[in-house]
C-alpha cells in the first residue's frame, strides 16, 4: 500500500472462478492422458506481449507459481532480469489491489477503492518508473491482479470498486492528491511533514484524532522480552552491543515523535543513544532471527501473530527485574487514512464519503475527465515461464505476430534479449472431438454429467437443445488442453429455470485457434423426477440448509472422477 508498512480487460473481466466437477475432471484428464511429442519452439526478439481475448492469462514460473492477470501482459528482457508489465484498465487495476480484507464493511472498502485509485493516478503523473506507472509491492500498492477478484469474497471488493468507478480525490487545481493510507493509527494520525519532513506539508494530510481505530488488534499491543532475551538481542548490535547487559531503556521525547531517540543504559553505566526507527528495526529483526518461535508475538485478540516484533515506533518501555516490556500502539506510518479506522467508522454508520473527508481534511471523491483510462503495473517473472489464457490470447513479439489466437499452455524461455516460444503439444493437429457421452460412473439425481475427448487445445462449450433443435442453454467452458473433459447440466435453461420433462441433446463442442469446430451430441431423457430433484437441490442450497451435504456430494464426485479416470488410464495403458 502507499508508502506504508501496514495492512497490507480486453473483452471485459471474468466471472468469479469456482472449482467445479467439470474443472476437476479436466485437470485429472490432462494429467492422465499420455503426452504428445514436444512442439517446435520459435525464436523471436523484442518486447513480448500477450493480449487476452476475454478472461484472464495465467503466468507461471518456478519461484512465484501461478498468477492470473486481466487484459495484457508485456515481458521485457532487462539486464537485471525479466520485467513483467500488466497493462489494463484503471478500475480493473484497482480491483487487483490487495490492501484491505474484502470481508470488511462495504463503506470501508469503497473508501479504500477511492484512495487506491487516487494513489495510482498520482503515481502515473509522477512518472517515477521506466516502462511502467506503478509497482506492485508495499513500496506503492500491493497488486495481485485477477487473483484478488477471483479469490473468495473477491466479488465484494469488486462491488466496492464498481460502486465508486472513476471517483478520485483531487486538490484545488484538480490534480490527484497523494492519498496515503496505512493500517492502524493507535488513535491519532499525523501530518505529512511530521513523518516525511523532506516532502513538507500537504494541506490534505493533517493529523486528526482517530478513536474508532480502536477496532484494530494493533490499536494497542504489548511485547515482552525476558532480561536474558533482551540482553542477547542488544548484545548483537555493533553499536547497541556496548550497552549489554542492559540496566535500563529510556525513550527521549514524545511517544508520537517518529524521529525521537532511544537510550539504552548498560549495567556498567555505558549509554548508547540511537534513533527510535533504527532501534525498532534492529530489535524486530534480531528477535525474529534468534527466537522465531516467540517473535513476532501473538496480537491482542489471540488470532494470529503481530506483523513485526515491534509493529511501530510509537511505544514506551518498562524495565523491571524480570522483563523488558514494550507498550505500543498502531501499525504503519500514520499519515492519511487509517484502514482500521475506516472500518471502525463504517461500522459506526459513516459512509465512504464521510470516511474519506475525515482523513483527507474534508475532501470528498469526485469524477473527472482527466483520469487516465489505463495503467501499467510493474512486476517480475523468471526467465522461463508459461502463459495460459482461460479463453485465447494474441501473442506478439516486436512487430511479429507469433499467434493470433493462442490456446493452451505456451512455454517461454528468455534467450539473451529475445525469447524462445514453444506452443502447446498438438496445437498444429486437425481438431478432433469425440462424440459427447455420459461420464462413466458419474450419475446424480439432480444433474447429468457428460464428457468428450479433444486431441488439441481448444475452446469448449456445452450446448443443450430440446427435441425441436432449439437451444436451451449454451455454457462457455473456456480453454482446455488435450484430454477428456466433463461438464454438468442440472436440467435448467439459460435463465436458471427448470426445463420440462422430455428429450434433450447435449453436445460438447470444441473450437481451435483456426476456427475449426467439432462435436457430436448425446441424447438424454429428462423425467419429471429428475426436474423435481434438481429444483429441490437448488431450493435447499439457496436456503443454506444443505451446505454440508453439497460439500459431501462434491467430495464423493471428485473421488468418483479420480477412480473413473484412473481406471480408464490403466485400461489404455494395458
Amino acid at each position: 500500500m502507499a508508502d506504508r508498512d501496514g495492512v497490507g480487460g480486453v473483452g471485459g473481466r471474468p466471472a468469479p472462478v469456482t472449482v467445479t466437477l467439470a474443472s476437476l475432471c479436466a485437470l485429472l484428464a490432462v494429467l492422465l492422458v499420455p503426452s504428445a511429442p514436444a512442439a517446435a519452439a520459435e525464436t523471436v526478439s523484442g518486447v513480448l506481449r500477450a493480449e487476452a481475448a476475454g478472461g484472464v492469462i495465467e503466468i507461471t514460473d518456478d519461484v512465484r507459481g501461478p498468477r492470473r492477470f486481466l487484459d495484457t501482459l508485456e515481458m521485457r528482457a532487462g539486464s537485471s532480469g525479466t520485467l513483467l508489465v500488466n497493462e489494463l484498465g484503471l478500475d480493473d487495476y484497482v480491483a487487483g489491489v490487495a490492501e484491505m480484507p474484502p470481508r470488511w464493511h462495504l463503506e470501508a472498502l469503497k473508501a479504500q477503492a477511492v484512495a487506491a485509485r487516487t494513489y495510482a493516478w498520482y503515481s502515473i503523473r509522477l512518472g517515477t518508473f521506466t516502462h511502467y506507472d506503478i509497482c506492485a509491492t508495499v513500496a506503492c500498492q500491493v497488486f495481485r491482479g485477477a487473483d484478488v477478484e477471483l479469490d473468495d469474497l473477491g466479488a465484494r471488493w469488486r462491488q466496492a470498486v464498481d460502486a465508486t468507478a472513476g471517483e478520485v480525490l483531487v486538490d484545488e487545481e484538480g490534480r490527484p492528491i497523494l492519498a496515503r493510507y496505512f493500517s492502524t493509527s493507535g488513535g491519532q494520525t499525523y501530518a505529512n511533514e511530521f513523518v516525511f519532513p523532506n516532502e513538507g506539508p500537504r494541506p490534505y494530510l493533517v493529523g486528526t484524532d482517530d478513536p474508532l481505530d480502536a477496532v484494530s488488534p494493533y490499536h494497542r499491543w504489548t511485547v515482552r522480552f525476558t532480561r536474558a532475551q533482551f540482553d542477547d538481542i542488544i548484545g548483537r548490535g555493533d553499536t547497541l552491543g556496548r550497552a549489554a547487559p542492559v540496566a535500563d531503556v529510556r525513550r527521549e521525547g514524545s511517544l508520537h515523535d517518529p524521529f525521537g531517540d532511544i537510550t539504552v543504559v548498560g549495567e556498567d553505566g555505558t549509554e548508547v543513544t540511537i534513533g527510535v526507527r533504527p532501534f525498532r528495526e534492529f530489535v524486530s529483526r534480531i528477535a525474529a532471527e534468534r527466537y522465531p518461535d516467540q517473535f513476532p508475538g501473538i496480537r491482542g485478540d489471540g488470532l494470529r501473530r503481530l506483523p513485526e516484533t515491534l509493529p511501530s515506533s510509537r511505544f514506551e518501555v518498562v524495565v523491571d527485574a524480570e522483563a523488558v516490556t514494550f507498550e505500543g500502539r498502531g501499525w504503519g506510518h500514520g499519515v492519511g487514512m487509517s484502514q482500521y479506522g475506516a472500518r471502525g467508522r463504517a461500522e459506526d454508520g459513516q459512509d465512504y464519503r464521510q470516511i474519506l473527508a475525515a482523513y483527507y481534511d474534508g475532501r470528498e471523491p469526485t469524477v473527472t475527465d482527466d483520469l487516465p483510462s489505463r495503467v501499467r503495473v510493474g512486476l517480475n517473472v523468471d526467465d522461463r515461464f508459461t502463459l495460459r489464457p482461460t479463453r485465447s490470447m494474441r501473442l506478439v513479439a516486436g512487430d511479429i505476430v507469433v499467434a493470433e489466437a493462442a490456446l493452451g499452455t505456451w512455454t517461454v524461455a528468455r534467450e539473451g534479449d529475445g525469447w524462445s516460444v514453444s506452443p502447446p503439444d498438438g496445437h498444429d493437429r486437425d481438431l478432433e472431438v469425440s462424440a459427447t457421452r455420459a461420464a462413466d460412473g458419474l450419475e446424480f439425481g439432480d444433474a447429468v454429467v457428460v464428457e468428450a475427448e479433444i486431441n488439441k487445445p481448444a475452446l469448449l462449450r456445452l450446448v443443450v437443445q430440446d427435441a425441436d433443435g432449439g437451444e436451451i442453454l449454451v455454457n462457455e467452458l473456456g480453454a482446455a488442453d488435450p484430454g477428456v473433459h466433463a461438464a454438468t447440466w442440472r436440467y435448467d435453461d439459460a435463465q436458471g429455470d427448470p426445463v420440462a420433462p422430455g428429450e434433450y441433446t447435449l453436445t460438447l463442442f470444441g473450437r481451435d485457434a483456426a476456427g475449426a469446430e467439432d462435436g457430436a451430441p448425446y441424447t438424454v431423457t429428462v423425467a419429471r423426477d429428475d426436474v423435481a430433484a434438481a429444483e429441490d437441490t437448488r431450493d435447499r442450497a439457496a436456503a443454506g440448509g444443505t451446505r454440508a451435504r453439497v460439500v459431501a456430494l462434491a467430495v464423493v464426485a471428485v473421488l468418483l472422477v479420480l477412480l473413473v479416470l484412473a481406471n480408464r488410464s490403466r485400461r489404455r495403458s494395458a
